[in-house]
């Protein structure tokens, strides 16, 4: 199943832990920019990057994704 990001989990949890969006896009290798657009709800991201997030915080990814049930909806 296709996981979607939680942009307002990441921006939420990232705070908590006090990491700058800088150091988060630097450890997930992504622009600060692009991660901006994740907290927002603007961009989506791909697996892979997905998952740099969630290592770059030290948190499991599903704190911070959901399942896309459009996808199965639509097959």
């Amino acid at each position: 199943m296709k996981l979607r990001i939680n942009g307002a989990a990441v921006r939420v949890i990232r705070e908590a832990l006090g990491i700058r969006q800088t150091d988060l896009a630097a450890r997930a290798d992504i622009s600060k920019s692009t991660l901006s657009h994740v907290e927002k709800g603007a961009r989506q991201v791909s697996p892979a990057t997905l998952r740099k997030l969630a290592i770059g915080m030290g948190i499991p990814s599903e704190a911070i994704s959901y399942p896309d049930f459009t996808a199965s909806i639509a097959a």
